[in-house]
């Protein structure tokens, strides 16, 4: 919408909402007085992409918002700050993203009901708001991209279920604690070159069932795993100082739910990956490599379980192991970024593979080419295989893994969305003329949005390109 005139027009007339959107309205400085004043039962607030928008409304205003239960304010830069009215005792979810003027979130009272806590982007904001550990309903904070923010883990929510840091670019004032965190089921701390080191007391959260560790290239060494036992997914990847792999991973796994392993991509210099030891009920393990590395680490071979391997930047090797046939359970192999492969385990050994039902080559150009099904020397080998790809159309949801609604799932499925390596291979490529229309594809779209996720690319019938979405 090109102005804010028109909503000040008709939000005198409006008296009924529960539900409120607003975005991409130039010169928008703040809501109309009646917008809120009016709608009473207001349980959601989204406003997003106002450039000039100073504030919400005054806090009088703000204040008859009592039944707020869903606040999301992205992509306003000079918002000052959030009216303190507008954090009600009713509020469930809280996301704040891409507010660069925002210094503070002026909590003055608990706010017993809130969920979530979403900060993203707030390159001003210096604290979090106080009063952290007696919010007894947080289940799930994010924070991402605060540079201003220097002290993240200063409180213990006491509900707390899922913690995310992304993006911390400054070293923190002091080294937070993980004490108290009791309950927390899910850690990630990723894309993060101003942390020197992990939280302390990572070993008292023995009920973590989900540990992701990534892209912290000034972190030198992991505390121990030994006592996170209910852990079934596990992922430390580029890491460029991490030299060796933490107690319980490295020399006797105590990681005995563990289904989930994505490890490597560590120092340069390492001749060969370093020691690790899992249970041999491992369904999925993805290797990141370096070009040092020839091999692939001979103690996968006896993980007769495993069903999904990846491995991933191994320049240095030129040929998959022949042992790869003890990997009988295997239905899914897939082979990126090692630009020097060129040959696959021999005829018989991939013969031994009977479950295997798809192959995925990706930016591996020497592999790719004699992988050709028409004069590649590699081709006998996967012939029989159901699905070989050497194409990154535009896969999986991104590395955050998203529940889909039921009625989507399979639609989510056959697209095979694989948004993060479509962005990171610089290998974009147009969309075959071949691609089969998705059924309902719309529907996958507006869920996304919903969601507040970012959209790259999509399409719903075949043509030349994917059709670019808007960012948003």
């Amino acid at each position: 919408m090109g102005s804010g005139m028109p909503i000040a027009n008709i939000s005198n007339k409006l008296t009924t909402l529960t539900s409120l959107t607003i975005r991409k309205i130039s010169g928008l400085v703040s809501l109309p007085e009646g917008m809120l004043k009016n709608n009473k039962n207001l349980t959601y607030l989204g406003i997003g992409d106002c450039q000039e928008l100073t504030r919400i409304a005054s806090p009088d205003v703000v204040c008859s918002c009592a039944l707020l239960e869903s606040v999301r304010i992205s992509n306003c830069p000079i918002l000052a700050y959030l009216p303190d009215g507008l954090l009600t005792t009713s509020l469930k979810k809280l996301v704040v993203q891409n507010c660069n003027g925002i210094q503070l979130l002026p909590v003055t009272q608990a706010l017993p009901s809130l969920c979530k806590l979403e900060i993203t982007g707030c390159q001003e904001l210096s604290s979090l708001p106080s009063g952290l550990d007696y919010y007894i309903s947080l289940q799930e904070l994010a924070i991402s991209n605060c540079d201003m923010l220097t002290s993240v883990l200063i409180h213990s929510p006491p509900s707390l279920r899922k913690l995310s840091i992304f993006c911390c670019n400054r070293k923190p004032e002091s080294v937070p604690s993980l004490l108290d965190f009791t309950c927390l089921r899910e850690l990630i701390i990723a894309d993060s070159p101003g942390l020197t080191s992990l939280p302390i007391r990572l070993e008292s959260c023995s009920s973590l069932e989900v540990l992701k560790i990534s892209k912290l290239p000034n972190v030198e060494s992991i505390p121990s795993l030994d006592n996170l036992t209910n852990l079934h997914e596990l992922k430390i990847f580029c890491c460029d100082g991490l030299k060796s792999l933490p107690n319980g991973l490295a020399i006797t796994s105590c990681l005995t739910h563990l289904k989930t392993l994505e490890i490597g991509g560590f120092w340069k210099e390492l001749d060969s990956f370093p020691a690790f030891q899992v249970t041999s009920q491992l369904e999925t393990l993805k290797l990141w490599g370096w070009p040092k590395l020839k091999s692939l680490p001979e103690q996968i071979q006896h993980l007769t379980s495993l069903t999904c391997l990846e491995v991933e930047s191994f320049d240095g090797m030129e040929a998959l192991p022949e042992w790869l046939r003890n990997l009988t359970s295997l239905k899914y192999l897939d082979i990126r970024g090692c630009k020097n492969m060129m040959y696959l385990p021999t005829l018989e050994a991939m013969q031994c593979l009977t479950k295997l039902k798809r192959i995925f080559i990706l930016a591996c150009p020497l592999l790719k080419e004699r992988c050709n099904k028409e004069n590649g020397s590699e081709w006998p080998k996967i012939s029989h295989i159901p699905l070989i790809e050497d194409k990154c159309w535009c896969g999986e949801l991104i590395e955050e893994k998203v529940s889909l609604p039921h009625s989507l799932q399979p639609t989510a499925y056959s697209l095979q969305l694989n948004l993060f390596h479509f962005l990171l291979s610089n290998e974009i490529r147009l969309a075959s003329e071949q691609v089969e229309p998705v059924k309902d594809l719309h529907k996958l779209h507006q869920w996304i949005e919903n969601q507040g996720l970012i959209q790259t690319a999509g399409t719903n019938a075949p043509r030349p390109n994917g059709g670019a979405l808007e960012f948003f």
